[in-house]
């Protein structure tokens, strides 16, 4: 069974063939997906309305940062990964998220977005 079975994931993608291909990897890990949103008000609004247990983030939407929607995961202790062509950077480093870096696949979102979340909750039983 996938660690992300019944994990409920927002997925935000700006480009629709990378958000369609990236929610249906997570269907097939047996995840749900919240969204998916497109642009950072979309997202925050997700967020606000829906339970969360983890985040695919891309980390530029259409030139706008995504550190709006990091921070809101954030302050919910919701963990998180982003998503870029970039590779690590200041972003990544400042969040102290997980990065996967474009393009991915099935076993590389599944394993890094596991990790965040097992790691968020070994932080809140310490």
């Amino acid at each position: 069974m996938s660690a992300l079975a019944n994990r409920r994931v927002l997925v935000v993608e700006d480009e629709f063939l990378i958000s369609a291909m990236l929610c249906d990897m997570l269907i097939a890990a047996s995840a749900e997906v919240v969204g998916p949103a497109a642009n950072v008000s979309a997202a925050l609004k997700l967020i606000e309305d829906n339970p969360v247990d983890g985040a695919i983030l891309d980390m530029n939407l259409n030139g706008q940062w995504i550190d709006p929607v990091a921070e809101a995961l954030a302050r919910r202790a919701i963990p998180f990964v982003f998503t870029t062509g970039y590779g690590t950077n200041v972003r990544s480093q400042k969040f102290g998220a997980r990065t996967i870096e474009k393009p991915y696949t099935l076993e590389c979102v599944e394993a890094e977005l596991a990790l965040a979340i097992a790691g968020s909750a070994k932080a809140r039983s310490d």
